[in-house]
């Protein structure tokens, strides 16, 4: 009787341990910013190597964000190839976290051809308050047609 009833409260323990989610609700409101390219005297490069996938082109993505304001960012990123290669597409993202997971709010692609890297940098104005963070999406493409992408994410900052 006694394993009978041991079994039981076993069960209603971890009956009871259910959580519940609620989604939140979507906001819709639409949002302008303004992206514009600026020159790299005054932006870092990303600092440290993360653990990196084995590629053939791309070695890594580097990205940054600094604070030039409390509405305003400045994002880089610097893709970099192991040689030199026919093209280097590169998406450079300015991402914002909502509270449970990170949005896209402005982006601009860029396109180098017959180099081993390339970076821009961007300043983007007319941003709220939270949490931002660059992401960088690079597809470097050799001269025999073969292509690779590699993403990089910087650290976040708040405004």
């Amino acid at each position: 009787m006694k394993k009978y009833i041991a079994v039981l409260l076993s069960c209603i323990l971890i009956m009871s341990q259910g959580i519940v989610i609620f989604a939140g609700e979507n906001d819709d409101a639409e949002v302008q910013y303004e992206m514009v390219e600026i020159s790299d005297e005054n932006m870092p490069i990303g600092e440290g190597m993360d653990v990196v996938p084995l590629t053939l082109y791309l070695s890594n993505v580097y990205t940054s964000i600094v604070k030039l304001s409390s509405t305003q960012v400045s994002i880089r990123a610097q893709a970099v190839c192991a040689q030199t290669v026919k093209s280097i597409k590169v998406t450079y993202i300015l991402q914002k976290w909502n509270g449970s997971k990170w949005v896209d709010v402005a982006s601009a692609t860029s396109t180098s051809y017959d180099v081993s890297n390339t970076h821009k940098s961007y300043a983007i104005s007319g941003l709220s308050s939270g949490k931002y963070r660059c992401k960088a999406n690079a597809k470097a493409t050799g001269y025999n047609g073969y292509s690779e992408s590699l993403v990089g994410y910087s650290s976040s900052i708040s405004l």
